[in-house]
């Protein structure tokens, strides 16, 4: 799972040699940002019948990776697994940062929350209901989040991938608190009424510590940058998606401005047009743009329904309308820094590779959202392409996600390898990718078509 400044991408390669390991060197799970954790005992695999949706959902593997875990206050819960190496998909923790975290296990969440048969089928509510008790239990006093939780079951505390303060992992818990709640009041109203006390509780250190933060800009490479965003537009972007639907439950005042305020800095982020680079791309963090984790087109469709502002949504339509094919038509890429000299946009540091499922699935929620709103073929067009990558679409010509086993791969390298291990992040990317994609004819024939 790719945030902010590190990124996770999988774990490497068993036998891959060791420049490529250096090459892995930045990833997000990162080695060394703690000490490691008491090594005493992983908790045990437990296989359970998988759950699975007809079509193109198959959530086997992610119930292999799905564990139980039981926190020092007695509480217990289900985790995921972070990493499964290839060829027995063994379930593995990432050394000095624990085995499961917050970051996955939300998403994870949101596999069954979303499932269409939540509602009739109680495997599906357990899993999610367990995920859900494992977000809550990983609360700080602060309000924020903690991440990663330690073999032997404590909570990781000091890493800089998991500490307690404003980071993409308290965005992601409140999303899927936010999100999942009115489904899960419908069965089990004494948990829903805990994740909203968590969000409530989330929501008043956001109203401290960040509502009130001045519009001021900042100057990176000749871009007009803001100051107010936590971190960058990506992180703002899934901000924005957990306090949209905070506020559908609990409307405030505060809090509306506040998406406001950061749909107004995720706009200024937005660089370039229909005929000059990057296209209507939005900018990541800093001036940097990356695939991973970017769902700021999607998140201004949604502030823009809730807010009743239609320029969100013609910003949004922008990227998906000019960046878009133009990624689909250059390979994809992982990212590159802009840059801005006398009126005229350039790319510095352009990765093509890594590329993951996680650089996928805001383009295809995405593209996939604009043709809901607007209903226009070229969108499921574009989504159907852009989910072809998991099927053979791809430079490396593999089909990355598996509908047989429900595993996806975890990365393309340069020179066309594949990871072949699929971890949580993966998995979970890929699932939510399908699920976006199935939940749409003409997206899913778009995708047959070109994959």
């Amino acid at each position: 799972m790719f945030e902010g400044k590190y990124h996770p991408k999988g774990r490497p390669f068993i036998l891959v040699a060791i420049g490529c390991l250096l090459l892995l060197a930045g990833c997000k799970k990162s080695e060394g940002t703690v000490a490691p954790p008491t090594p005493p005992v992983v908790p045990p695999v437990i296989i359970v019948p998988p759950v699975t949706v007809p079509g193109i959902l198959n959530t086997a593997h992610l119930e292999k990776l799905t564990v139980p875990v039981t926190f020092p206050n007695g509480a217990k819960a289900l985790g995921v697994y972070i990493y499964a190496d290839a060829p027995n998909y063994t379930p593995a923790f990432a050394a000095g940062e624990g085995f499961t975290c917050v970051d996955d296990v939300a998403r994870a969440a949101f596999i069954h929350t979303r499932n269409p048969t939540f509602s009739t089928d109680t495997l599906v509510q357990k899993r999610a209901f367990g995920m859900i008790d494992f977000i809550l239990n990983m609360q700080s006093d602060n309000g924020y989040f903690y991440n990663f939780l330690n073999t032997g079951n404590t909570i990781n505390k000091g890493g800089i991938t998991s500490i307690n303060e404003p980071k993409w992992w308290s965005w992601r818990a409140l999303q899927t608190l936010t999100e999942a709640y009115n489904v899960v009041k419908t069965k089990n109203s004494p948990l829903a009424d805990k994740m909203l006390l968590s969000a409530d509780k989330l929501v008043a250190r956001i109203k401290s510590d960040l509502a009130n933060l001045p519009k001021t800009t900042t100057q990176i490479e000749g871009l007009t940058i803001p100051e107010w965003l936590p971190e960058g537009a990506d992180q703002a972007a899934t901000l924005i998606l957990g306090l949209v639907a905070y506020s559908n439950i609990k409307s405030d005042a505060v809090i509306n401005d506040y998406i406001k305020k950061l749909a107004d800095g995720i706009v200024l982020m937005q660089f370039g047009d229909k005929d000059n680079f990057p296209y209507s791309a939005f900018i990541s963090s800093g001036n940097t743009w990356h695939a991973y984790g970017s769902f700021q087109a999607y998140a201004l469709f949604k502030a823009a329904d809730f807010l009743k502002m239609p320029v969100y949504k013609e910003k949004a339509l922008a990227e998906v309308d000019h960046f878009y094919p133009w990624l689909i038509q250059n390979g994809y890429k992982n990212s590159f820094d802009l840059t801005k000299a006398n009126g005229v946009f350039t790319s510095q540091n352009e990765k093509e590779f890594e590329q993951i499922a996680y650089g996928f699935s805001p383009y295809i929620f995405a593209a996939v959202e604009a043709y809901r709103i607007t209903k226009d073929a070229k969108y499921a067009d574009i989504a159907g392409r852009l989910a072809a990558w998991f099927f053979g679409k791809n430079s490396a010509n593999t089909k990355m996600f598996s509908i047989e086993t429900g595993r996806c791969f975890d990365a393309i390298f340069t020179g066309n390898q594949v990871n072949k291990n699929s971890g949580a992040e993966s998995t979970i990317e890929a699932l939510l990718s399908m699920q976006q994609v199935s939940g749409e004819a003409a997206v899913k024939a778009a995708m047959e078509k070109y994959q």
